[in-house]
């Protein structure tokens, strides 16, 4: 349907008119989405066509989706199909006025709609070199020429060039509303870690996090329990952002509860906790999850790991040890057991509990530090105060790093008995 406000009596006045009634709308109008629609009513008008459709290219779905298509009720098509997909296929410009006789032409769509297409004219829309989509004209008394496939290809530039900006908007949009999101993380994280050590009997503790710019999933926690024993643990999520602080802060408030009241029973105590979890989340979110629990005399380590870095064990002769056991993450599969295990440990012993960020430091090369390393550096500090320990983990994979980016949350967890 042509929008013009007085009759056309031919090509020319058709362009002048069209021009007339879409050029100051269209410099107007500030919304993307309006735009695109007026440069689609302006081509139909522009070239004298009875419809028009912007067709845009989804490569992950392998489609082409009408943004706006006159008469008809949003399309979705392989990307392959018909003469609009060979449009964007070729890069090159269509013009067909004999539908019908075109193998290219795709029949289901005029079956499905009612409408019979009888001539189309197709630009593709480029943006910085690519193919986003194309513009399609269908049906025109008389059918279309070289003439008007120039004018369309000028609309498309326009078209395209707006595609563009919406684009940009929505992406600065995303990546405001994911800094906003990483932001609120990062105040859950830090606001769940101890401010400062708990002081308990015989034992020292210290506990540190240097999460990523992006804000990983890292937590620890120091807690005395009942009977005078002191529980520690340390957890990476998998993710960022608040999903993943909401898992952390849910593990946290359970893992507290259940060892003040199973504190001796550390099996049920984690059986319990990942049933909950896997009831409450997702498949795609779960925890490495390190605790250990510390007898009232400081002369057992009981201690479960799920899935986490094996932790250090110096002992005050100066041997180092990695502390065996492990299983699965918490909150991957409901209906698992995990073992409890227990050892001896004396005065002078120091357990260091890590992360990933740690361990797993790269420099810009993408090279990953040499985990050894970390065991150098304990056995050559036996005697350093324990609150040094995080300090010369953490400022020795800064320096393999060399500058480049903190990839991932650096958590130290360490306890000595005094």
């Amino acid at each position: 349907m042509n929008t013009s406000t007085k009759p056309v009596s031919n090509a020319s006045d058709r362009i002048v008119q069209a021009i007339f009634d879409y050029a100051a709308r269209i410099s107007r109008e500030t919304r993307i989405e309006e735009l695109v629609r007026l440069n689609a009513d302006f081509a139909r008008d522009l070239i004298g066509a009875d419809r028009c459709s912007l067709w845009l290219a989804d490569a992950s779905k392998n489609e082409l989706w009408t943004k706006v298509a006159h008469g008809v009720a949003p399309l979705h098509i392989p990307m392959d199909e018909g003469l609009v997909g060979a449009c964007v296929r070729e890069n090159r410009v269509l013009i067909v006025n004999d539908a019908e006789r075109d193998s290219r032409h795709l029949h289901t769509v005029d079956l499905a709609s009612g409408y019979r297409t009888e001539q189309v004219l197709c630009v593709p829309l480029v943006c910085e070199g690519t193919v986003i989509g194309a513009l399609q004209l269908l049906n025109k008394a008389g059918g279309f020429s070289e003439e008007d496939a120039g004018l369309l290809q000028l609309l498309a530039h326009f078209a395209a060039s707006a595609i563009e900006s919406e684009r940009l908007r929505q992406a600065t949009e995303t990546a405001r509303l994911i800094q906003r999101e990483l932001h609120l993380a990062h105040q859950v994280q830090s606001r769940m870690l101890p401010e400062f050590a708990p002081e308990a009997v015989d034992l020292e503790c210290v506990g540190f996090c240097r999460p990523a710019r992006s804000v990983g999933g890292d937590y620890y926690d120091l807690l005395p329990i009942a009977d005078g024993q002191f529980a520690f643990t340390l957890g990476d999520v998998s993710g960022k952002g608040i999903p993943a602080a909401v898992m952390m802060a849910s593990i946290q408030t359970l893992l507290r509860s259940l060892l003040r009241r199973y504190a001796s029973n550390l099996g049920q105590t984690f059986t319990d906790l990942n049933r909950t979890l896997c009831e409450s989340s997702g498949l795609e979110r779960f925890s490495t999850l390190f605790c250990g629990v510390l007898s009232a005399d400081r002369s057992v380590l009981s201690y479960i790991n799920a899935g986490h870095v094996p932790p250090y064990l110096l002992h005050t002769t100066g041997e180092l040890e990695r502390l065996p056991g492990g299983g699965p993450p918490i909150a991957m599969l409901p209906e698992i057991g995990f073992e409890q295990c227990s050892i001896p440990f004396c005065a002078g012993d120091t357990l260091v509990v890590v992360s990933d960020g740690i361990v797993e430091a790269q420099n810009r090369d993408g090279d990953f530090w040499d985990e050894l390393e970390v065991d150098r550096i304990l056995c050559a500090n036996l005697r350093a105060p324990l609150a040094k320990i995080p300090e010369l983990l953490s400022a020795a994979a800064d320096r393999f790093a060399a500058g480049a980016d903190q990839y991932d949350d650096m958590t130290v967890v360490a306890v000595r008995v005094k």
